[in-house]
């Protein structure tokens, strides 16, 4: 591509999570946590061209549902490099993505092609002095392209399928970015059904002793009807989590790709570890690497070409003809050549040239604008980043060491006979409680942080936009 404006491309992946068991988690970590699943980039060279079967469209693709029929599961519980693999698959936005980059190259192709010529054949006079008159039998007329305007015209479109390839591997970090995010979401839902069910049974042992107390005379009414109420929450608690995780899988499904992926246990990891992310590193990287903000970069080099190719216009065609026949009337054979080219007296193409200024204009205004947007958006999630990971690192440093060792302590004077049973439940309850809100925090963390990664783009299932904006010169029909 003959473009100027070049920028580092990269395709996102996920390197894979080392497995840890999440059916049955361990409420209080105490172990370093596997490395983080990163974003990987390409950035010394350019990423080679999206192609429908290589980078996008994996081979048999359709854009239809997909089913677990058609797609090959890994066996085994699924880790988040299945995920995205499945996703890349098998996500139709991608192939979305795919044919734009076709599209566009199909114009490039169509843009620099010359004109056809046009081969006839006439007759004149016909009937003079009882003669057939003058007939041409062959006649070839041709128009030639001048001033580079083909040229120019492909390398807009050759531009546009570079804007479209950027787009692409847009949406391939939506799509990775958005799986993430929903596999985060599922490991977290995994371990609140499991410390609900916790819960549930807490609370009926926790009943069970308090109708024990009821019997001696230690406890009354009014402790069993709190005990039996605690019972009915815990319960409506347990079956709201369930519904989360099938709500969440489904999410995970769709983001994936697969319409009936079977919802299985996931191996994978919440825990921060590494390095925490920093906002000047973070802004810089974002600046330097986004996809939107290169795209927006790339739009005004194109629109450069398009104002070049549109003053390139009023350069007149030259339309050359000839032909050979023969006059029945005079009886000889008879050549003409015609050479002919319009005058751009009044139509100099000042229109369009002024419109394409103005997209030029405002595709200039657009690298202002797309900045400050990223940055206003980095504000967000990076204060929720920040949030979220000090408030996970309160829990596992702080508040839960402290509520397991309360409960530990409670648990030994029970057993040393100083301490009644009823408060060790107590004890214990507060810790699972403590860890449903330990792992809330830990799904905003994570998802704070895969936005952050992937530059912002979270949404797999939205699709890519065109690389030709409404309104812009391109979009109507006068533009070579």
């Amino acid at each position: 591509m003959r473009a100027r404006v070049r920028a580092f491309v990269f395709s996102a992946s996920l390197s894979a999570v080392t497995a840890v068991g999440c059916q049955t988690p361990d409420p209080h970590p105490r172990q370093p946590s596997p490395p983080l699943a990163a974003i990987s980039r390409a950035t010394a060279t350019p990423t080679p061209p999206i192609t429908p079967t290589a980078a996008v469209l994996p081979e048999g693709a359709s854009s239809g549902v997909v089913t677990t029929a058609q797609a090959t599961l890994p066996a085994g519980p699924l880790t988040v490099a299945d995920l995205e693999q499945l996703a890349l698959a098998h996500n139709p936005t991608l192939v979305q993505a795919a044919a734009m980059v076709e599209a566009s190259r199909g114009k490039a192709l169509q843009a620099g092609l010359p004109f056809n010529p046009l081969l006839g054949m006439e007759a004149e006079q016909i009937g003079a002095d009882h003669s057939a008159g003058e007939v041409r039998w062959f006649t070839l007329q041709q128009q030639i392209v001048t001033g580079g305007k083909l040229r120019l015209s492909r390398l807009k479109y050759e531009q546009e399928a570079y804007l479209a390839e950027l787009q692409g591997h847009a949406q391939r970090l939506r799509v990775v970015n958005g799986m993430t995010v929903a596999y985060f979401s599922v490991l977290a839902a995994q371990r609140s059904v499991e410390n609900d069910r916790r819960l549930v049974a807490n609370a009926r042992e926790a009943l069970k002793t308090t109708e024990q107390l009821v019997n001696v005379g230690q406890a009354n009414e009014p402790d069993l009807l709190q005990a039996q109420v605690e019972v009915q929450r815990a319960e409506v608690a347990f079956r709201t989590a369930e519904a989360r995780l099938r709500q969440e899988w489904v999410h995970l499904a769709t983001a994936v790709g697969v319409s009936d992926l079977p919802q299985q246990p996931l191996t994978g990891n919440l825990e921060p570890d590494g390095t925490a992310l920093t906002w000047d590193e973070s802004l810089a990287r974002l600046y330097q690497e986004s996809p939107e903000l290169l795209f927006a970069m790339a739009k005004v080099q194109q629109d450069r070409t398009i104002v070049q190719r549109e003053r390139r216009e009023p350069i007149p065609n030259v339309t050359v003809r000839g032909g050979y026949g023969y006059n029945f009337e005079t009886r000889n054979k008879t050549a003409d050549v015609a050479f002919s080219l319009p005058v751009p007296l009044f139509d100099r193409n000042q229109g369009t040239v002024r419109q394409a200024l103005a997209d030029q204009a405002r595709s200039q205004a657009e690298v202002t604008r797309v900045q400050l947007d990223l940055q206003r958006r980095l504000s967000d999630s990076f204060t929720r980043y920040q949030t979220a990971r000090d408030e996970v690192e309160t829990f596992r440093t702080k508040t839960l060491p402290t509520s397991q060792k309360a409960y530990d302590v409670y648990l030994q004077n029970f057993k040393n006979r100083r301490a009644a049973y009823p408060q060790v439940l107590v004890a214990q309850r507060m810790v699972y409680q403590l860890n449903d809100e330990y792992n809330r925090a830990l799904l905003d963390f994570r998802r704070a942080e895969v936005e952050i990664r992937g530059f912002l783009l979270v949404d797999g299932l939205t699709a890519p936009p065109s690389p030709t904006p409404p309104g812009h010169i391109n979009a109507t029909p006068r533009p070579r």
